[in-house]
């Protein structure tokens, strides 16, 4: 079994054609406490409902899925490299 995390760094490069280029570190592995304890609680709440929605003969009640789901789809964007060039500028953007 891999395991799955979501985004450590998003790292965005601005290049324009006649001046000197900036470079910005997005460090989210900061906001992973954060992240944690929000999900772990949206994932508590989520089992309620699904519970009580189960019981109650509700047609849909797969908010759980939905959630770890998402979740699993926020780890997958780690990789991705987004390239803009246009006529005076070009922007970089790896998300690691």
């Amino acid at each position: 079994m891999t395991m799955i995390l979501p985004p450590l760094v998003i790292d965005v490069r601005v290049r324009e054609r006649d001046a000197r280029g900036f470079r910005i570190w997005f460090p989210l592995v900061l906001l992973w406490p954060l992240l944690f304890v929000i999900v772990g609680f949206a994932l508590i709440v989520s089992m309620l409902v699904d519970i009580a929605l189960f019981f109650a003969g509700a047609k849909y009640h797969h908010y759980t899925l939905l959630l770890i789901r998402s979740m699993r789809l926020l780890a997958e964007v780690r990789g991705t490299r987004a390239y803009v060039n246009n006529a005076t500028s070009l922007v970089d953007v790896k998300i690691i």
